[in-house]
């Protein structure tokens, strides 16, 4: 008969468990695993676990009688001892829970656990008796108490514990819409709780919401920790015995369990293991969901379900809130906050914090919930927490790992002479490296200030212009022969300038006069900053990216490969900073596949974590777009690339040099998919914008020029084409390097034009030239490699058909000469690098 489980563990463990003899037993599943070893160690596993929990040495009852049919079975008005039965609260699969009143020595109400009829076999007493014992010994304001212990009549044991009247930490939470803050105090009540919990030896194993419940002390909300069923003693017995729950080898609930819980032994549980738990209820109030959904875990099968709590790493809380769609206005809503107040109040701090608590590695975590707590009260107080981002210390410490013994020998001295004097001397350097950092700022801003009134500002007095006339170029060329030697005791005062400098003259188009600026600003903050300071890293990616705009792409490809990988380490892989170099290093690598995946990386990340609004994503989005357009991704371009567009308008304006940029991909899409119309109308205000908002000699105006130019020619309108092809490529010669990408671009669109003038001679001299530039600077597969080898290609076949009917009279050229041109075309697509184009004698 067909299973009604998909699960393979599943259906051959429910046929094998029929099977009486071990030898049959065996036999079958080495059959129905079918070769198969993880299938096959799955289902021993379980058959283990089967044997060694089984329940069938219980008593057994008639399947006809029900519990509450039962003339032994207890319920509301039954007298158990000293207390009378109120109603049922809870239920578990071993035990029932009731509220109960107590009538003497005192009055008051209370909760009665017992087991439940037919469940009193030698397991699940074990497991019940470890439970009150673990409860008898602790005595917390946030840990049920326990008050009484007995047995019924029957013989069945029980015991009374504080009656919790409340609901599960998250649902209060949800329901009176508390602020993170107020989240994050009762949180620390619960890691109180959980300490004293760990101090008495004892590891809960079982944490999670509704393990937490809050009820009220004179109107103050008080968390407690409640069902220690499966607790574990870790300094003594608690006569406890090998227990599971209806995973049947697994003991705990498994979205909120350690990944060496989730293993089939708890021979090695410590008490880290219940930090990783309160990192997943951190994460729950936080985000509203776990880090692993239960219903998804319980849904892959026991060993899918085990790979993923020990390997898969989770989403950020920062993270998961951003990819919650429409519900994370809803998660919001809850906790008193807009969507994007509640993913700024979660970055950061707070990130690093669960993070900690949930490394896969437990050295990794907090040692103890006491130490998670006072991170937890760092953050409230807004001081420095422990759990922060992975930069050189991260490094250091996989050093550490890689070469453990050394290290320790090392250590064991080290810390011995060390100890006492960062002992005495930690307090004095805190306060002088703030009283350092403050000196440092008020001088680095006078002396800014400074240069600003009497050298940028001062340049436009009539004494100082004498007669030349006041220019943005005037006045950064005259502030830039005053900036030497006025920062000497200053020097990042000097940097700050000159970094400003250097991208004004970039905004400007002045991409040589930007360089020493830049390159001076990088080098100051190295020396003073240390080459892994973010500052200094955003002066790294500057420089290569304006090595980019100056067309020296491998020189540029190096800097910000190098600022990305940095910035990953530094700041972690989704910081915007990071985004920024990834979107750069998409437009500077050399591969094409390799930029595809780069822009797709930077605009998804980007657009999940920042928003679809903010600038670095619209830059990458631009980037993507560019991507697809060369690649023949119409559909994918057109999806991306006018949503953002209107967006890049209104939030950066339509001067900004990214809005331009996004113009220039439509246009360029609009030219692809024959959208003739509405490619010329937004090609002729692209140009009119960027020679009047960046010039004439902007990467982009030239984008532009080039742009509407060729579209003049698509049309036929060779007269209007004509001096904006020429005069794109007279600018981009001048301006930007040979090979640069602007120059070849440009320069494809003129060999087209001189092609339909007829001009063949210039077409397929400049088409050769721009071939073995291509070959040397770029991927075989960049579009600009393939358009002038579709170019050279088209021209051959033009040739070959000439020669095969013998018709010359359109070319005015002898059968000897075409058959020459033709292989020296023929060459340079096979990648003859001497070929050269002699002119035509005919």
């Amino acid at each position: 008969m067909a299973q009604s489980t998909s699960n393979p563990e599943e259906v051959i463990f429910k046929a094998a468990i029929q099977l009486e003899a071990p030898a049959d037993r065996e036999a079958y599943v080495l059959e129905a695993c079918g070769g198969d070893r993880e299938l096959f160690s799955g289902v021993q596993l379980l058959l283990q676990h089967h044997d060694t929990n089984s329940f069938l040495d219980g008593p057994v009852l008639d399947p006809s009688v029900t519990f509450e049919e039962s003339p032994i079975s207890e319920g509301p008005g039954t007298i158990i001892g000293r207390y009378k039965l109120l109603e049922r609260i809870g239920e578990g699969g071993m035990a029932v829970v009731y509220m109960a009143e107590q009538a003497e020595p005192i009055r008051r109400k209370v909760a009665l656990k017992i087991i439940k009829l037919g469940m009193d076999t030698k397991q699940v007493i074990a497991r019940f008796e470890a439970e009150r014992q673990a409860l008898a010994m602790m005595d917390h304001p946030n840990i049920a108490k326990v008050l009484d212990a007995g047995a019924t009549e029957t013989g069945r044991p029980y015991f009374v514990m504080e009656l919790v009247q409340g609901v599960s930490v998250t649902e209060y939470c949800d329901k009176n819409n508390l602020t993170t803050k107020q989240r994050l105090g009762l949180f620390i009540q619960v890691c109180n709780a959980v300490q004293h919990a760990h101090q008495k030896g004892i590891i809960h194993r079982d944490l999670k919401p509704s393990n937490v419940m809050v009820t009220h002390h004179d109107g103050i909300p008080v968390p407690k920790v409640i069902d220690f069923g499966i607790a574990k003693a870790t300094n003594q017995r608690l006569t406890e015995k090998t227990l599971f729950t209806r995973y049947a080898h697994i003991i705990g609930t498994p979205a909120y369990m350690s990944p060496e819980q989730a293993e089939l032994s708890d021979l090695d549980i410590d008490t880290r293991s219940d930090i990783y738990s309160l990192g997943v209820l951190l994460y729950e109030l936080l985000t509203g969901t776990p880090p692993f959904s239960e219903e998804e875990l319980r849904k892959a099968g026991y060993l899918e379900m085990q790979r993923r709590i020990r390997e898969e790493e989770p989403a950020k809380p920062s993270t998961k809130l951003s990819t919650l769609g429409e519900t994370l206005t809803e998660v919001a809503k809850h906790r008193s906050a807009t969507p994007d107040l509640l993913r700024k109040a979660v970055r950061g701090d707070l990130d690093w914090i669960v993070m900690k608590s949930l490394e896969k590695d437990r050295g990794q975590r907090y040692d103890s919930a006491s130490a998670l707590l006072e991170d937890i009260r760092r953050h409230l107080s807004q001081e420095p927490v422990l759990a922060g981002p992975p930069a050189v210390w991260y490094r250091t410490s996989k050093f550490v790992r890689r070469h453990g013994k050394l290290v320790a020998t090392l250590g064991v001295v080290t810390v011995v002479v060390v100890a006492g004097f960062i002992v005495s001397t930690a307090m004095y350097l805190r306060a002088e490296q703030a009283r350092k950092e403050a000196t440092m700022a008020r001088t680095e801003t006078q002396s800014v200030a400074d240069f600003l009134t009497n050298d940028l500002l001062a340049s436009v007095y009539p004494e100082r212009a004498k007669g030349q006339a006041v220019t943005v170029q005037y006045i950064l060329d005259s502030a830039s022969t005053h900036l030497e030697r006025k920062f000497g005791s200053s020097p990042l005062a000097e940097a700050k300038v000159r970094d400003a400098l250097g991208l004004t003259y970039q905004k400007m188009g002045k991409y040589h006069e930007a360089e020493p600026h830049l390159r001076r600003a990088l080098a100051v903050r190295r020396a003073q900053l240390g080459a892994d300071h973010p500052v200094t890293l955003s002066s790294l990616d500057r420089l290569g990216w304006l090595y980019w705009y100056q067309g020296r792409y491998e020189e540029g490809r190096l800097l910000v490969a190098e600022a990305l990988e940095a910035r990953q380490d530094v700041l972690g892989p989704e910081h915007a900073d990071t985004l920024e170099s990834m979107t750069h290093l998409a437009w500077l690598e050399r591969r094409e596949t390799e930029r595809i995946a780069l822009a797709e990386k930077a605009y998804q990340t980007a657009r999940r974590t920042l928003g679809q609004d903010h600038p670095i994503t619209l830059v990458a989005a631009t980037c993507l777009t560019m991507r697809y357009v060369a690649h023949g991704r119409q559909v994918e371009a057109e999806a991306i690339a006018p949503p953002t567009y209107e967006l890049s308008r209104r939030v950066l304006g339509e001067e900004h040099e990214s809005t331009l940029a996004l113009m220039n991909a439509l246009v360029w899409l609009y030219e692809i998919q024959g959208r003739s119309a509405a490619g010329l109308v937004l090609a002729e205000r692209a140009l009119d914008v960027a020679q009047r908002a960046l010039g004439e000699e902007h990467m982009v105006t030239l984008h532009a020029m080039g742009n509407l130019g060729s579209l003049y020619l698509r049309q036929g309108r060779y007269e209007e084409a004509a001096p904006l092809l020429v005069r794109s490529v007279e600018l981009a010669r001048r301006c930007f390097a040979e090979d640069g990408a602007i120059t070849v671009c440009c320069a494809l669109k003129l060999a087209a034009l001189y092609y339909a003038q007829d001009r063949y001679d210039e077409h397929d001299t400049l088409l050769i030239e721009l071939l073995q530039i291509c070959r040397r600077t770029y991927d075989e597969d960049s579009v600009l490699t393939r358009s002038a080898k579709y170019g050279l290609e088209v021209r051959m076949k033009r040739l070959s058909k000439q020669a095969t009917e013998g018709n010359a009279s359109i070319e005015r050229e002898s059968a000897a000469a075409r058959q020459s041109r033709l292989e020296t075309i023929r060459q340079a697509l096979n990648g003859d690098a001497d070929t050269c184009m002699e002119p035509s004698n005919e």
